[in-house]
């Protein structure tokens, strides 16, 4: 369980910055690196025609990967330093994606808007989930989901 202070939700990427409810910023994406609080994730992502797959690597080493399990993006898989994720999509009509823990719990939503943001919202067990794997776990929707491409800065 995570004892971290959270930001008040729903949260928002917009472009490659992360904000609350309140638009305070919670995390944003510089050439590839995640900067949040004090963690930096270094992300490598392939977004290959018939393979999606993210990695990032913090600086103490800790790997958080996400990869496609099948022959579309519906379901993806992921780990969090040790912590597994399903991520699938609510609908087949639809980018939505529920987040959903080892134990099958929902942890998160995560809904992509045709204007480019994408947004995340609380699951009923989003206390199970650290917040260092909800920015990383929500960035890697934005790079499978979103419609609009970000700019590399």
């Amino acid at each position: 369980m995570s004892s971290e202070a959270r930001p008040v939700g729903p949260w928002t990427w917009e472009g490659n910055e992360l904000f609350d409810a309140h638009r305070s910023r919670i995390a944003t994406v510089r050439s590839d690196v995640i900067f949040f609080n004090s963690e930096r994730l270094l992300v490598e992502s392939e977004p290959g025609p018939f393979q999606f797959r993210a990695r990032a690597t913090t600086g103490d080493g800790k790997v958080f990967t996400l990869v496609q399990s099948r022959m579309t993006v519906s379901t993806l898989l992921a780990d969090c330093d040790g912590r597994r994720y399903t991520l699938q999509r609510s609908s087949v009509w639809r980018k939505a994606r529920h987040i959903i823990d080892a134990d099958g719990d929902i942890v998160a939503r995560v809904r992509p808007l045709i204007s480019g943001r994408v947004e995340f919202h609380a699951g009923p067990a989003v206390a199970d989930l650290p917040l260092v794997d909800a920015v990383f776990l929500s960035w890697g929707c934005v790079l499978v989901d979103s419609p609009v491409r970000r700019p590399r800065i």
